[in-house]
């Protein structure tokens, strides 16, 4: 971990003390551990074997624009919404902000299940993307390494997310993470085209720490379709990290609240998919023509299929529930326990009505049952959410 890194953690450790406990386990190796709407892992050993005094005196010398840059995204954290499902809380994705670029953990030991899992299936993608590309995929390299070099990040991230979303979705993959050249051949879902771009960028010169997969829980429906991955990017020459989605499913089917109101942006595959070869699969002829050589990458530019680079918070996935973000070199989870209360008001079972919640560490959170899901906020000393 850099000097300038593990100063802005310890920052937002010393910022997050009035509102969460750090636990701990000396016997065992550290973890992250979400409480009270913060990170508290990876440097919560080296917070622990320092005397508050000197904690306070090294946040004194933090520089004061790293500490602008550290507290601003602690706080919008401290404040998210974090939605409720199957017992977990889960921040709205937006609202983690950089954030998302914190140290990840390495090893199995210190990764939550879900998350060394994540990293494994990536892996075994980029060690078949070594041992064969797809044809024509060095051109794209090439192009969206020049687009970088001409004129910056946002040049290149707009190429390749324009490039990979020329791929046809298409659904009833085995669950592994494809590399490019299956993905290009056969199609494949949201987890595949995030795979493609971060592959993409790689070559192209964009560094691992740069470059981060979110995974994306459900937040109205509760089924393993709605699960969502996509890139993220933290680019120069960008105020904000940005969102490289992919296209949705060919067919949606909009899910409702429980008034029966439509909702968005969450969609699920309603096509058949016990016969997905019935579906087009492979690359669109515009994008056959660029792996060719008779059309230039930037060709794709003219019209775009997809969603196009933003910023996180103007993404159609900005308020989704985010579980796990991860890469090549390890994961970091954003899930916590949802808090056991003591005491839940009966009236809190009855839609519409807010509820206060108290969990472990005595911290209260203000709970909304008007959704399908619960949403969560933590509260300040009078009773009120934060955001």
């Amino acid at each position: 971990m850099s000097g300038r890194l593990h100063r802005r953690l310890l920052c937002g450790i010393v910022a997050i003390t009035a509102i969460g406990s750090v636990c701990t386990s000396r016997s065992g190796p550290p973890s992250v551990t979400i409480q009270g709407g913060a990170i508290v892992r990876p440097v919560v050993v080296a917070v622990e074997s320092t005397p508050p005094a000197q904690i306070e005196s090294a946040r004194n010398e933090i520089p004061e624009e790293t500490r602008d840059a550290s507290d601003p995204g602690i706080e919008r954290l401290r404040g998210a919404t974090w939605w409720e499902a199957n017992r977990k809380l889960r921040p709205q994705l937006a609202q983690v902000g950089e954030l998302l670029f914190a140290s990840l953990l390495e090893g199995d030991t210190q990764q939550s299940a879900e998350g060394a899992s994540r990293v494994q299936r990536l892996r075994d993608a980029m060690r078949a993307h070594r041992q064969l590309k797809p044809a024509g995929w060095n051109r794209l390299v090439t192009q969206v390494r020049a687009a970088r070099a001409e004129t910056g990040d946002y040049s290149a991230l707009m190429l390749a997310n324009a490039l990979i979303n020329e791929i046809r979705y298409r659904d009833g993959t085995d669950g592994s993470y494809y590399a490019p050249a299956r993905f290009f051949a056969e199609s494949g879902v949201c987890k595949d085209f995030a795979v493609a771009k971060y592959l993409l960028l790689r070559e192209a010169g964009f560094d691992a720490s740069q470059l981060r997969l979110v995974l994306l829980a459900p937040r109205y429906n509760n089924t393993p379709d709605d699960w969502h991955v996509m890139l993220v990017v933290q680019a120069g020459g960008m105020a904000a990290p940005a969102a490289l989605d992919s296209p949705p499913p060919p067919v949606r089917k909009r899910t409702g609240d429980a008034s029966g109101n439509a909702v968005s942006p969450d969609t699920v595959d309603t096509s058949n998919k016990s016969d997905p070869q019935a579906r087009p699969s492979g690359p669109s002829a515009r994008l056959v023509a660029i792996l060719a050589g008779r059309k230039p990458a930037d060709a794709v530019l003219r019209a775009p299929s997809g969603p196009v680079v933003v910023t996180l918070d103007a993404s159609g996935q900005a308020e989704r529930p985010l579980a796990v973000v991860f890469n090549e070199q390890g994961s970091l989870s954003f899930e916590r326990e949802a808090p056991v209360s003591r005491y839940r008001p009966h009236a809190s079972k009855r839609r519409g009505v807010r509820a206060i919640v108290a969990d472990d560490a005595g911290q209260s959170w203000s709970v909304d049952s008007s959704g399908v899901f619960p949403k969560w906020q933590l509260t300040n000393a009078g009773g009120e959410a934060k955001g």
